[in-house]
């Protein structure tokens, strides 16, 4: 067996830092058999994109690009005919250094929102609004958190690609980011892609670090967002919910159908729905957007014990204005911060402490892999019921009446 192949692209630690390159099987001597697959590393020019470091990684089947200036987020990809992500309004990918998170209320962070798997925290993940902290004096203070935290908007400090020969060759693609300031939180997320030749799936392992000396509170949320051909009228989510329940008023006029996706209609107002998921013994479950014909579909798969909550968004406004639906698995909901606190969802990382999240997306390219998919849901769910709750409830929701 051939021995793994490695290049360091960006270590900011020893100032090295590739702008461009191209690798395939033929430029590193292995047998093309395998597949047509390929790397590429380069740097956007122009607009709003000027500076954005991009990877874009081919299997030979599935094609996606991780984005090394944007928290090593994946912006898009295609798989057979299937194109993965959706068009957002955002039209970037945009350079952080174009992005205001705290403007507009704290809703800068959509400035810049576009990508297909997005991260959100790592010190909050939610809604924008005040939290009180101790600042450098000891004292309680006031702080802005804005929507869905940092980590999106800032770029990778380390990053490394990796070539594992073997009867299924592996592309692996290793980043890590670092959210810290003075007198603040210090996280460091390693996040490591893994696909293999040929193959319908990419493999998602982040490592998120706490490399203070004192203990930090800790959030993340994974915002996976699709459209067409996924995402069309009548389309379905189909996942192991126990339970749901809109996440407001506006959610509940469409409670009803919450697993049902509109035609695009211009001028939507978004909908939330909160989850609670049926998952195996071993924790792994699952949720997977299919279009209403049931050919194609998109799978998120995780682990409970890791990720126990889950949040469905729905946007299906019109095509310009972001056609699309979310499937967000989470340590937490993604109400303000501290509403999440008082109800025990906040985790706390110690001194040191590593936390590990393994996720996957999986695409359905026939309607046998979407009934497999429905067949998959359906065990998890055991002929349970689910329970639809109609208005906002006090557990997940500040927007219920008894919250």
């Amino acid at each position: 067996m051939t021995e793994a192949l490695s290049w360091v692209l960006t270590d900011t630690a020893n100032r090295v830092y590739v702008e461009q390159c191209a690798i395939t099987p033929a430029s590193v001597g292995l047998p093309t058999a395998g597949g047509g697959w390929s790397v590429t590393k380069s740097r956007l020019q122009g607009g709003l994109s000027d500076g954005v470091d991009v990877v874009d990684i081919n299997n030979g089947h599935l094609s996606f690009t991780v984005l090394l200036s944007r928290g090593m987020g994946l912006w898009k990809g295609v798989c057979g005919d299937c194109t993965i992500g959706w068009d957002s309004p955002a039209r970037g990918p945009v350079n952080p250094m174009f992005v205001n998170l705290l403007e507009q209320g704290g809703l800068g962070w959509l400035k810049g929102f576009d990508e297909c798997i997005v991260r959100c925290g790592l010190n909050s993940n939610g809604a924008p609004g005040m939290d009180r902290v101790l600042d450098n004096n000891g004292n309680l203070s006031e702080v802005m958190l804005n929507l869905h935290g940092y980590i999106a908007n800032l770029p990778a400090k380390y990053v490394e690609l990796k070539i594992i020969p073997g009867k299924r060759t592996k592309i692996v693609l290793v980043g890590v980011v670092e959210e810290a300031r003075c007198f603040c939180p210090q996280y460091r997320l390693t996040t490591t892609y893994t696909t293999e030749i040929g193959s319908n799936r990419v493999d998602i392992r982040d490592e998120v670090e706490n490399f203070a000396d004192s203990p930090v509170e800790f959030q993340m949320l994974y915002h996976c967002n699709f459209g067409p051909p996924f995402l069309d009228a009548g389309a379905r989510l189909v996942s192991p919910s126990l339970e749901v329940a809109p996440r407001d008023p506006r959610a509940a006029e469409d409670i009803k159908t919450w697993n049902v996706y509109k035609a695009p209609e211009p001028g939507y107002v978004e909908q939330g729905n909160y989850h609670d998921f049926a998952a195996a013994a071993d924790g792994s479950t699952l949720s997977m957007l299919r279009n209403r014909r049931g050919t194609r579909g998109v799978t998120m798969r995780w682990n409970k014990k890791q990720l126990p909550c889950f949040c469905q968004w729905k946007h299906t406004a019109g095509p310009s204005e972001g056609y699309v639906t979310g499937m967000e698995p989470a340590t937490n909901y993604p109400n303000l911060k501290t509403f999440e606190r008082e109800r025990g969802r906040v985790m706390t990382l110690d001194a040191g402490q590593r936390y590990v999240i393994d996720l996957a997306m999986e695409i359905q390219e026939t309607p046998e892999q979407v009934a497999a998919i429905e067949a998959e849901v359906a065990a998890l769910l055991k002929q349970k019921k689910t329970v639809v709750h109609p208005k906002p409830i006090a557990k997940w929701s500040p927007c219920a009446q008894d919250a």
